[in-house]
This record gives structure tokens, sequence and C-alpha cells, in this order.
């Protein structure tokens, strides 16, 4: 009753009472929270939240808040690690209906709501630029993650960073900011006022302006001076909040492990990935000039040439689509996919391989020599390129990235250099260039399967079969690239053991040896391509002295492809 009495209340802090001491900003020091009491510039009419008319100190908690109702006080981390757990067990949602001042009725889901008079001293979302205090109004936030994955990261916010921004809530939650709120269900609910636990079908909840004034402490100061004039407004946000065909999943208890995507983002998208999977004329011609293009470029060793042919190849559109067939186990998306990216393959190795033929060169390039001996290094480029393309078709916003893709992957290149295997009759060309493009599908495949079931696009038991498939041809393609990788970490300790030798001296000759290349490593032996400078001829006594010794300082058997250079000074 004594929200209506005009009278002057004056509070200290307690030991017993933190809450008290934290809503109104009380020094703990006894001495200068009485001083602060008798502060008239620190004294205001409270405000106080109710709930079907009974006073609201704290909060109203409906179903699991988590920890978003927290204060400083309480974050001890393996409390917050408990509830963590807890919270992952107990994760149902409820159909409610919610009514403003000012709103028509909404229906929505939640698994939990947090109303708040203030928030402002709540440890969960302070750093905020805009105030709550004193504003008329009450928070309310509704707590309503689409998929166990979402859900997830919204606990590890709360748990872990323990911060929110009202501007940048997670999409998992609604705010509603009003002077007064309905809250039905069809059944009875359970819900808690400052802990204390209820139940009921309907809730009314209020702020009112209370006749009293009350003390506040010295860290209040700040906003109380820049408080300004109420603002009627109310503020309602629950676009982000589940809908449809997705609210009912939630509230049946059928939680998907990630977000679905809605009705209409995979209409837009599969209308795009069909069109991608078809064989067309453009698609033909460009893969023809893509092809001769980066054909022409590995023979000029001209890196520009081979970036424009991966930018003009447009085999990452039939992949794309491959990977989506696959994740929603369309069929008709899978073939038409498989048949363009066929024909696409096809073209590139028979007008490489063409144009090989008649071409009068027979030169090992480098951009022959970096595609033949792929390693699992290719594998996690193709696997982060597979995520990115997919997430860029499902995003119009950013398929403007595609063409970075189509760059970092590098599909016609290996294709290409295949050809000109093919032309030379070079099996170890053939094969080496051939894996680099089977780790580059299959890898992108995967990953992009993966991404667009993560994204929603279809549930993890419809792609069961696809990715089974699809995983067991790249464990396959695998083998040899842990191998070529073992052996490229060979090579590399290899180098780092011939940077220490450098000189060799004779009875009266001095010969530098400058290493080339090292062709191929094992444990047990090198193959070392080397520049052997000296001012006069060595002897084959003398070069197999420094093989030797090269020997003996590496440990392993090693074969010496020497290239001499006289300088004469």
């Amino acid at each position: 009753e004594c929200i209506n009495q005009e009278v002057e209340l004056y509070l200290l802090p307690h030991p017993k009472s933190p809450n008290t001491t934290l809503r109104y900003g009380l020094s703990k020091d006894i001495k200068k929270a009485l001083n602060e009491s008798f502060d008239t510039s620190l004294r205001l009419n409270d405000e106080m939240l109710f709930c079907n008319e009974e006073m609201v100190f704290q909060k109203v908690s409906i179903g699991n808040v988590q920890n978003l109702n927290k204060q400083i006080y309480e974050t001890s981390f393996f409390t917050n690690l408990k509830i963590f757990f807890s919270s992952l067990k107990n994760l149902k949602y409820k159909a409610i209906k919610l009514k403003t001042k000012n709103s028509e009725e909404m229906q929505t889901i939640a698994s939990g709501i947090l109303i708040l008079e203030d928030y402002t001293f709540f440890s969960t979302l302070k750093g905020n630029e805009t105030s709550s205090f004193h504003d008329g109004k009450l928070n309310a936030f509704i707590i309503a993650p689409y998929s166990i994955a979402s859900y997830l990261y919204y606990l590890v916010a709360i748990f872990l960073y323990h911060k929110f921004f009202i501007g940048k809530l997670p999409q998992n939650i609604g705010f509603i900011v009003t002077k007064l709120l309905h809250v039905k269900s069809s059944g009875a609910f359970h819900f808690s006022i400052d802990e204390v636990p209820m139940s009921a079908q309907e809730i009314v909840l209020e702020v009112k302006k209370c006749s009293y004034t009350i003390n506040y402490g010295k860290s209040f100061q700040k906003i109380i001076e820049e408080k300004t004039t109420k603002n009627e407004d109310e503020s309602i946000n629950l676009k982000s909040l589940p809908k449809g065909e997705m609210r009912d999943l939630l509230v049946a208890g059928k939680v998907p492990l990630f977000k679905k995507a809605s009705d209409e983002d995979i209409k837009d998208t599969l209308i795009g990935i069909r069109e991608n999977a078809k064989i067309n004329p453009i698609f033909i011609t460009l893969m023809v000039l893509s092809s001769l293009l980066a054909t022409v470029g590995i023979y000029q060793d001209s890196i520009p040439s081979v970036v424009g042919a991966m930018i003009l190849a447009p085999l990452m559109a039939p992949i794309i689509s491959l990977a989506m067939g696959a994740a929603r186990s369309d069929r008709k998306i899978i073939k038409a996919s498989m048949i363009t990216l066929g024909i696409g393959v096809l073209s590139a190795l028979f007008f490489s391989s063409v144009l090989t033929f008649f071409m009068p060169l027979d030169i090992v390039t480098s951009q022959i020599s970096s595609r033949i001996n792929p390693n699992i290094l290719d594998l996690f480029v193709a696997i982060f390129s597979g995520i990115a393309g997919a997430y860029a078709s499902a995003k119009e916003e950013v398929a403007k990235s595609l063409a970075g893709v189509a760059i970092a992957v590098a599909l016609v290149p290996p294709l290409c250099v295949s050809g000109i295997g093919i032309g030379w009759g070079d099996f170890e060309i053939i094969y080496g260039s051939f894996l680099l493009f089977m780790t580059n599908l299959f890898g992108m495949v995967v990953a992009a399967t993966l991404t667009f079931i993560f994204l929603g696009f279809a549930p993890v038991f419809r792609a069961k079969k696809s990715l089974l498939y699809s995983s067991l041809m790249l464990s396959v393609i695998c083998i040899p690239l842990v191998f070529s990788f073992y052996s490229l970490i060979l090579q590399s300790n290899d180098y780092e053991k011939l940077q220490n030798i450098k000189h060799f001296t004779f009875e009266d000759k001095v010969a530098t040896l400058n290493v080339l290349n090292i062709k191929s490593s094992t444990e047990k032996s090198v193959v070392i391509e080397a520049e052997i400078v000296a001012a006069t001829s060595l002897s084959t006594k003398e070069y197999a002295q420094i093989k030797n010794q090269l020997e003996k300082k590496m440990g392993k058997n090693v074969s010496l492809h020497v290239i001499p250079k006289i300088v004469i000074e």
C-alpha cells in the first residue's frame, strides 16, 4: 500500500540484502551510504513492476531462462558449468500469446521468458548504451532457440561471455519494451516472482509509478542526471522467433540439431541450384574457353592466365548443386549435376590434350610441377572452399565471393594438367594432377553438403547415404594425400639440415653447395638436385666425397643430381 503514500524512504546496505544494495547502487560503507541517503539529487519517485497485482522486486521468470537473470556476484564458474549442462537437458517449448498495451495479440513460442523493470543492474545485460532506468516500462526477453546448435551458442554466450547488448541480441531472443504485458497459454504454466514458484494460465505485468521517494547511491548519479523525459512508445521485436511449421515442430519436442531454413529461403535457393545443375550451351562454351586458356597459361607458366581460367570456369556451379542434391537426397538434382560435371571434366581433358598434341613444347613448367604432388593441405583448401561456396550460394548478399572461391580451389588447372599428361603419355603427371582434382571435388562436395545441412536446408538423416558414399571416396583419396604430406614433412626436415651444409674443402679446392630442389624424400633416402660451385672442375671421386659427407650428416642414403658451375674470379 506504500506505493500510494507520499513518504520518504531511506535505504541502508545490509550484508544479507545484496539485491537491494545492487538495485539501488548503495555504498557498502554504512557512513558513506548514510550521507548519500540525505542527498536530494539522488532521491526519486520509485517505479515497481507488478505481476497479477503482486509487487516484483527483481524479476519474473517463465520457464527456463538459464543464466540470463544472474547478477555479478552470482557468476561462479563451477556453478555456471553445472547449470549449463542441466539447461542442455531441459530444453522445452511452450506456445504462448502476448499482448501489450497498444498491440494486437501475438502468438509465439518460448523456452523461457525473463521480465525485468530495469535491466541496468543485471550483469549479463550491462555494457549497453541505452538504459531502462525509470523509463516507466518493463523489459521482456523471450528465449526461443531454433535448434540445438543455436541453443548451444546462446548458452555459451550467457555462461562464458556473460553479456548481451540490447541492440544486438542473439537471433533466438525476442525483446519487448512496454508499460503493460499480458502473457497467457492454453494451459497452466510455471513461473516465479523473485524465485518464488507459482503457476497460472495468464499473468498481467505492469510497471507502476510510486508516490514515495527513495534514495539511490552515488553510483547512480550519472544515470539520474542523464535521465530524460519518458518515451511512451512501445518496442516489439519478435521477428527472429520461430514461425509456422518450425514453431509446431519445437512445441512437439522435435528440436533439430541445426536451424531449419525458412521455406522462402529454400525455395529461392533451390531455383538457382536446379538451374546451375543443368547442362547448357553457355556452360560448354565457358568450359572450352577456360580449358584452352588454362592450358596455354600452364605452358606459358603465366599465373594471370591461369587465374583468369579459374574465374572463367563454370565447374563450381554443378559441384555446389551436387552438394545440395546430396544434402536433400534429391535424385533429380544429383543426376543433372553429375551429368553437367561429367561433360565439363571430359571437355577439359579433351581440349587440353588435343592442344597439347599439336603444341611443339615438352617442358614441365612450375604450373605443372605444382599440381602433380597433392597432399592433405590441398584437401583443407577444398574443404574451406566448399564451405564458402555453399554459404555464398545460400546467402545472396555474399554471392559475389564465389569468384574468390573458384580461385582458391582451382578446379580447371589440375584437369588441364591431366590433359597435358594425356597428350604427352606421362602417367605420373596424369595420376598426380587428377588426384588433385578428385581431392578438390570430393572435399568440396562433402564440406558443402555439411554446410547446407548446418544452414538448415535439410535434416541430417536425409543426407546420410550421400554423405556416406562421398566420405568413403574422400577417405580413399586421403590415403595417398597423407603419404604425400608425410613426404613433404621429411623434405622440410631435409631442407633444414642442408641449411648448415654449404662448403666442402678438398686439397686445393673449395666447393659450395646450392640446393635447388629435393625431388623426393623418405626415412631412408633422399633425392637432391643441387648446384655445386667451384673454381675448377671436380672429379667423380670428389663428387662422391660430397655425396658421402651429405649421407653422414643427414643420416640417410643420398642420390645427388649435380649441376656443376665453374666460377673464375
